[in-house]
């Protein structure tokens, strides 16, 4: 499947430019011919009807706890800080003193240097019953993975809070996704012809495909990456912002996804004039009305959604002014 050669040219550690713009060029290639996105009928979507625009929002307004949300093994990245810095945590607390040449070679070339470390400290402070000392320096290791952990998850929130996002769906026939994002049927969902679109568009190049994974993106290989280099693969961000769980998989969806910064405020970003607007089966006659003068004024063709009477299924129909 093209997305998994997508997500597996992305994901590396680094990337190189070349790869880069293989997956743009493979993503490209693989854009669905319309795009959809449903709306309340209120004044932000009229709004942006009217203006040919559409919301970029940050990832702490979606529905998704989880949005843009990275995994780490912080066992595995604590002894990557503990090697880098072990130097600096011997001279910073005067331990160098305490050890002799062969102990810190020793508990340098460790597996874990600050379980060795903190068990030769008790071995030497000889106050300690020897019985203790695992639990001592379990016990330290656990509040400083609980500490990690928590401001593990501030670093998620400030993720969300930078990445900026519109989302799309393959799909204008899924009954869950207007029942869901355009207030239950009530009301109407705008289609993009992406195909119009030119290559080297800009847009084209922002929209990302939604993959679905029972997993949260493990980050630590490109954390581990960043301290050792300035090369590293910042598209990992990006990726971020593109899994989500299996539970959302009904949506089809495709996104932008802007890594903007959380100084970038949410705001309308201009789109190519829709090439349809299709209004919902139960939208309200004052709403239906306000719409197709909007959609007249503009030149955008209308469908209505009708339910099929034998099936679980909506039926777009072309709008007939006389019906």
């Amino acid at each position: 499947m093209w997305k998994d050669e997508f997500v597996s040219i992305i994901s590396g550690a680094t990337i190189s430019l070349e790869d880069i713009e293989r997956a743009m060029t493979l993503k490209d290639e693989h854009l669905p011919p319309k795009l959809y996105k449903f709306r309340s009928v209120n004044e932000y979507a009229i709004t942006n009807l009217s203006s040919d625009t559409v919301w970029l929002c940050s990832a702490d307004k979606y529905n998704d706890p989880y949005e843009c949300c990275t995994t780490l093994n912080f066992e595995v990245l604590h002894r990557a800080i503990q090697n880098h810095h072990f130097d600096e945590l011997l001279s910073q607390n005067n331990l160098k003193y305490q050890l002799s040449q062969d102990e810190i070679s020793k508990i340098r070339n460790a597996d874990d240097p600050v379980r060795s470390l903190s068990h030769a400290l008790l071995e030497k402070d000889g106050s300690v019953p020897q019985e203790k000392h695992k639990q001592i320096v379990e016990a330290l290791i656990d509040a400083q993975f609980k500490v990690s952990s928590e401001n593990y998850q501030h670093f998620n929130q400030r993720a969300q809070q930078g990445m900026k996002i519109c989302s799309f769906s393959e799909r204008v026939d899924s009954v869950v996704m207007w029942g869901h994002y355009a207030n239950n049927h009530q009301g109407f969902c705008l289609e993009y012809d992406i195909e119009s679109w030119p290559p080297g568009e800009v847009r084209r190049r922002m929209l990302y495909p939604v993959i679905y994974s029972d997993h949260i993106l493990d980050a630590t290989k490109h954390i581990l990456q960043s301290m050792r280099s300035r090369d590293f693969n910042n598209l990992y961000g990006a990726m971020a912002a593109i899994h989500k769980s299996p539970d959302w998989a009904y949506e089809k969806e495709w996104r932008f996804v802007l890594p903007m910064g959380e100084s970038f405020q949410d705001q309308n970003y201009p789109m190519p004039k829709p090439s349809a607007l299709y209004l919902g089966s139960r939208i309200q006659k004052e709403d239906k009305a306000t719409l197709l003068d909007i959609a007249r004024q503009k030149g955008i063709s209308v469908y209505e959604v009708a339910l099929s009477p034998t099936e679980f299924k909506l039926e777009p129909r072309r709008y007939d002014d006389n019906s």
